[in-house]
């Protein structure tokens, strides 16, 4: 499983939920120098291997006005693998599309609130976005093969409680644009996760039907037991939140527990399940762990 670092362009991000967080922030964006900076440091601590592997994160990347002076420094800089995080409009221009493969961006990583413009376009505020999100993805996967260049396309799906019954739609309109690979992340710490555990699975089940991976991070394993090789804790340690309920778990070696700032009633129904020490062995195994 690679791993990528996180190389902030600014603050702010490209897509936000407007009835979660009530607007987006005007961007701001980092000096050029600044952000080369952590890519060398990224670069020289060899982190992420194999790799080192750098993800551009933050705001809309095409906002920052020095945008291909850094693509280059990372390429130069000796990136094994450069990722973008964007909305993916940009690549609607040609251009855009062929010169980010051409100058070293082979991961991209999208996101998307809804499978339908009625709820992703209600969502980010912004009629028309999904189209052009949809229409930017294949742009950009169109001009790779033009220059016959492997390239990996994934979509990122922050989980709150205003998209979580159009998850199953999320994950085949991703797929059908290009995803290799969707992320449900839940970051609504006021979401009931086990009110919305029937979604998340549908939208596992349906990342199999089509023969892509889904992967989930912000549920623990004790609320998705049939699922468990879905989630994000299989493969990397997650900062999340635990109730003292969980404390003697044997999945606590490898759970994060609910999603960061979930709310007391949500951690209060977590417990751990009669069969904790099997969930654990399995994830231990799926991580390279040692048998406990």
């Amino acid at each position: 499983m690679l791993t990528f670092v996180p190389v902030s362009l600014g603050e702010g991000r490209a897509v936000t939920c407007e009835r979660c967080h009530g607007g987006s922030p005007t961007p701001v964006y980092r000096d050029s120098a600044q952000i080369a900076g952590d890519i060398e440091t990224a670069v020289r601590s060899g982190a992420a291997a194999p790799g080192p592997n750098i993800e551009l994160t933050g705001p809309e990347p095409f906002g920052h006005p020095e945008l291909p002076a850094i693509v280059g420094m990372a390429v130069r800089s000796g990136v094994s693998r450069l990722r973008l995080h964007t909305d993916a409009s940009a690549f609607v221009v040609p251009a855009n599309a062929a010169g980010s493969v051409a100058a070293g961006v082979r991961h991209v990583r999208f996101s998307v609130f809804g499978g339908t413009p009625g709820v992703h376009d209600v969502l980010v505020a912004c009629p028309g976005a999904l189209a052009e999100t949809l229409e930017g993805v294949r742009s950009y996967v169109a001009a790779a093969a033009t220059q016959e260049a492997l390239v990996h396309v994934s979509a990122l799906v922050p989980v709150c409680r205003h998209n979580v019954r159009d998850l199953p739609a999320v994950v085949a309109t991703a797929t059908g644009a290009g995803a290799a690979a969707v992320l449900l992340r839940v970051e609504d710490g006021g979401l009931d996760l086990r009110a919305a555990i029937e979604w998340v699975t549908a939208a596992c089940d349906t990342g199999t039907v089509n023969g892509v991976r889904v992967e989930v991070e912000g549920v623990p394993p004790c609320l998705m037991p049939d699922h468990v090789l879905h989630l994000a804790d299989v493969v990397r340690a997650r900062a999340g939140a635990k109730a003292p309920a969980c404390a003697e778990c044997a999945l606590d070696c490898v759970c994060g527990g609910g999603p960061a700032g979930a709310a007391a009633d949500t951690l209060a129904a977590l417990r751990a399940p009669a069969d904790a020490g099997a969930l654990a062995g399995r994830m231990r195994v799926a991580r390279g762990m040692a048998p406990s």
